[in-house]
C-alpha cells in the first residue's frame, strides 16, 4: 500500500466539477430502469455481462478516436483486475439479480448505503481517519435507516431476502472499489479513459470466462430489452465511466460516492413515474434516515479522503 502524506478533505464537488457530478448521478440514476427492461428478456448474468462487453468495445473505440492508449505495465493491470472484480463484476451482477427480484425503488434505496459503506472502509483501511461522533452518529443513522427499509417488525411479509442480500453484495463490493480505486490510481499517469478502458476490458473478460457455465445466451430478446440494454452499456456504463473514473481522479472517493444523493431521487422518480412501482412509508423513513446520516456527516466536519 501507498505511504499517505497530506490527507485532502474533499466531500463536494467544487464549482468545476458540478455539471460532471449530476451528470453521472443522473446517467447512474436511469440504468435502474433500464436493467429492468432488459431483465424482460435477460437473465441478471446476461445483462451484466452485456453491459459490460458493450462499456469495454465503447471505451476501445474512445480510445482508438482519441489515440489514446491502455495501461501499460503487470502493476497497473492487476490492480485493474482487481477494480474491475470490485467496481463490475461483483457489482452489476448483485445490481441485475435484485433488479430481478425487487423493484428499481427499493435498489435504489438499499444503494443510497454506498457513501456510509464507504467511510466504512475509510475508517477501517486508512488508519489516518479517526472515528468521530458525527461519523459514528451518521453510520448509526444510515444502518438504522436500512433496518426501517427492511421493517422486520412487520413479519418480512414482502421483504425479499436473496434480492435485498444480492443489492448490498453489489454495494458493499462497489463502496470497495471507490476507496480502492482513489488509493491506488490517484497518482497514475494514466488518463481517466485509459483506466476505465482497462478496467472494463477485465471485467469482459471476467463475464465472458463465467457466463457459459451459468447461462444459455438469449437468442429472441424483444426490441425494448435489446434497445435498453444498448443504453445501458454503451452510456449508462461506458461512458458513465469515464465520468466517474475522472470524477474520483479530480475530487476524491467521498464526493464520487455522494452521487448516490441524486441518484437516489433520480432512480425513485423514474421507478415511480415510468415503472409504476409503489414506494411505502417504512422505505421513505429509511430514505430519510439515510439521507440525515449523511448530511451529519457531510456537515462541518467532511470526510476525509487521503491522497496517497
Amino acid at each position: 500500500m501507498t505511504t499517505p502524506t497530506t490527507p485532502t478533505t474533499s466531500t463536494t464537488p467544487a464549482k468545476s466539477h458540478t455539471a460532471l457530478f449530476i451528470t453521472v448521478s443522473v446517467l447512474f440514476g436511469g440504468n435502474y430502469m433500464w436493467a429492468h427492461y432488459a431483465l424482460q428478456s435477460f437473465s441478471a448474468l446476461e445483462v451484466a455481462w452485456g453491459r459490460t462487453v458493450l462499456a469495454a468495445a465503447t471505451l476501445a473505440i474512445v480510445l482508438l478516436v482519441t489515440k489514446d492508449r491502455y495501461p501499460r505495465g503487470k502493476e497497473i493491470w492487476i490492480k485493474l483486475n482487481i477494480a474491475a472484480i470490485l467496481f463490475n463484476t461483483v457489482s452489476f451482477v448483485g445490481m441485475a439479480t435484485a433488479v430481478s427480484r425487487i423493484t428499481t425503488v427499493q435498489v435504489s434505496i438499499w444503494n443510497a448505503l454506498v457513501p456510509l459503506v464507504t467511510l466504512g472502509f475509510v475508517l477501517v483501511f486508512i488508519p489516518e481517519e479517526n472515528p468521530t461522533w458525527r461519523r459514528v452518529t451518521g453510520l448509526s443513522m444510515g444502518f438504522l435507516g436500512a433496518l426501517f427499509i427492511a421493517h422486520p417488525w412487520s413479519g418480512l411479509g414482502d421483504f425479499d431476502a436473496l434480492g435485498t442480500g444480492a443489492i448490498m453484495v453489489g454495494t458493499t463490493s462497489y463502496a470497495a472499489g471507490l476507496v480502492y480505486a482513489r488509493r491506488n490510481f490517484a497518482n497514475v499517469t494514466n488518463t481517466p479513459t485509459s483506466i476505465a478502458a482497462g478496467q472494463m476490458l477485465c471485467a469482459s473478460i471476467h463475464f465472458t470466462l463465467i457466463l457459459p457455465w451459468f447461462v444459455t445466451i438469449t437468442t429472441d430478446a424483444s426490441t425494448i430489452s435489446l434497445v435498453s440494454m444498448l443504453i445501458l452499456g454503451v452510456v449508462g456504463t461506458g461512458i458513465t465511466y469515464i465520468m466517474i473514473q475522472t470524477l474520483i481522479k479530480q475530487s476524491g472517493a467521498g464526493v464520487a460516492s455522494d452521487t448516490t444523493y441524486v441518484i437516489l431521487f433520480v432512480a425513485i422518480m423514474l421507478g415511480i413515474v415510468v415503472l409504476g412501482e409503489a414506494i411505502n412509508i417504512w422505505q421513505i423513513i429509511g430514505s430519510v434516515l439515510i439521507l440525515i446520516g449523511l448530511v451529519i456527516i457531510n456537515t462541518k466536519e467532511k470526510t476525509s479522503v487521503i491522497t496517497p
